[in-house]
């Protein structure tokens, strides 16, 4: 009797045993499927080429904010040296034509004034002429602060950041800003107070 329970205990185990290395190596199959159609890309933290970049998720998105940061810093830098690019391109002489047809402000007008104010630093003032332009500035400064210590930080570094994520909610309150000063400023411009 004692016979019959080790030798049943045994098949037991080496049916459990059969069990775990066939669920194993299922997900040893899985997992090596995966890294087929997964990008070629190992996720350590540090130095990294453009390519490698290029290649994580959200890297396009990240270089492309790197690189206006660094046209606004080019243009900011000329601005402070007396070279006004804005007039000098002939861009001052762009007219608004929703404006110019209906005699309301658009959504986006105000739009370039703010852009140009928050390139000399004045946020207030660049919130005044139009708010997205300040918004947009803080969602592009928290993406890149956010994929640069979630992807390219050392290893030793302690502050770790989940990776960023664009948000339905971030189009909502964008969207939102349009309208608002869209609203705003022609309430004001049909009681006679011309904002722009």
């Amino acid at each position: 009797m004692e016979t019959d329970r080790s030798e049943t205990g045994s098949v037991q185990e080496t049916a459990d045993s059969a069990a775990v290395n066939a669920a194993s190596g299922a997900t040893e199959n899985a997992a090596e499927g995966d890294a087929v159609n997964a990008p070629a890309v190992t996720f350590v933290r540090g130095r990294k080429s453009l390519k490698e970049i290029w290649h994580l998720p959200g890297g396009p998105l990240f270089l492309l904010i790197c690189l206006l940061f660094a046209l606004g810093v080019i243009y900011a830098i000329l601005s402070a040296a007396g070279i006004d690019l804005y007039s000098k391109l002939g861009l001052t002489k762009l007219k608004c034509t929703f404006h110019e047809i209906t005699g309301l402000y658009c959504p986006g007008c105000g739009g370039t004034r703010s852009l140009l104010r928050l390139l000399h630093l004045d946020i207030i003032g660049s919130i005044l002429l139009h708010p997205v332009p300040v918004y947009l500035a803080a969602l592009c400064i928290n993406y890149v602060v956010r994929f640069i210590f979630a992807y390219l930080v050392p290893e030793k570094c302690p502050i770790r950041l989940k990776p960023p994520k664009i948000r339905l909610l971030y189009a909502i309150i964008f969207f939102g800003l349009f309208m608002t000063n869209f609203i705003v400023r022609n309430i004001l411009l049909a009681c006679g107070i011309p904002t722009l």
